[in-house]
């Protein structure tokens, strides 16, 4: 059965540092995943680390990380003195997720956010870097028992990796098992002349999936026709995590009672 999962700012008390006080609250709306940002595994403790993963497991819940880099840290980077300080900070990060019991790194964070606009003619140069880059992590992150799962994006947040189509392509050059492809479907809305094709184009590769609406709001509140995406997921017997992940500035934060169970009888 599928892992459906939610991103912590899901929740109106995300931006508090203690990420286990969340924990009751995922299980309470029946989802058995929490994503949380990979940033607060910088500044913890190696207490820190060993309070989350037992109480995760005291709740039963999975973990998984998401990341995005700004410029300082960007994997594409010409600059080889930023591209050593982001391929720094990403081990740590993978390093950290190992000392918890391994898990998914997901998100955009093959390069930087937001994009370096009068950089887009040198697309083919940070291909190149950020692939390198992946490539020494995915070394990594193989022996810590964590997946790399990158995420393309719309045209209006980035020109780098647009398409489940680009994401294959970077994919399958960095050529390492640990590294994957995260789909969002509200970017896929937007960017895939056929969203359905789309995930089975990504197939093997294809290890996660962040949902929400075409509007960018909670599950059942846009226009996807997410009976459809069932069958296409089960066509491909996709069985990695569905991560319930809203905007949460557009939206009301008020989570229905059993979102997860919701979310779950319509997709697992």
């Amino acid at each position: 059965m599928r892992r459906i999962g939610v991103h912590e700012t899901r929740f109106k008390e995300y931006g508090n540092d203690d990420v286990v006080a969340l924990f009751p609250k995922v299980r309470e709306n029946e989802y058995n995943l929490l994503e949380i940002k990979a940033e607060r595994l910088l500044s913890l403790s190696p207490l820190g680390f060993k309070r989350i993963s037992l109480e995760a497991r005291n709740f039963q819940l999975d973990l998984s990380y998401s990341l995005v880099l700004g410029p300082l840290y960007d994997l594409s980077s010409q600059e080889e003195e930023v591209r050593k300080r982001g391929l720094s900070t990403v081990e740590q990060i993978i390093r950290n997720i190992g000392q918890m019991g391994g898990g998914s790194l997901n998100g955009p964070f093959y390069t930087s956010f937001p994009p370096v606009l009068h950089l887009k003619p040198q697309k083919d140069r940070l291909f190149e870097q950020s692939v390198g880059s992946l490539r020494t992590l995915a070394i990594i992150a193989e022996n810590e028992d964590v997946l790399l799962n990158i995420r393309p994006v719309n045209r209006y947040e980035h020109f780098f990796l647009n398409t489940a189509s680009d994401a294959l392509q970077f994919v399958r050059a960095v050529n390492h098992p640990s590294c994957g492809i995260d789909l969002d479907t509200f970017h896929m809305n937007i960017e895939e002349s056929d969203m359905l094709a789309a995930f089975e184009q990504a197939g093997y590769y294809l290890h996660c999936i962040h949902i929400r609406e075409n509007n960018g709001q909670a599950v059942g509140k846009g226009q996807l026709p997410w009976d459809l995406i069932k069958e296409r997921l089960d066509l491909i017997h996709f069985e990695g995590s569905l991560v319930h992940a809203p905007e949460s500035d557009i939206q009301d934060m008020e989570i229905p009672p059993f979102e997860g169970k919701k979310i779950r009888q319509i997709l697992s």
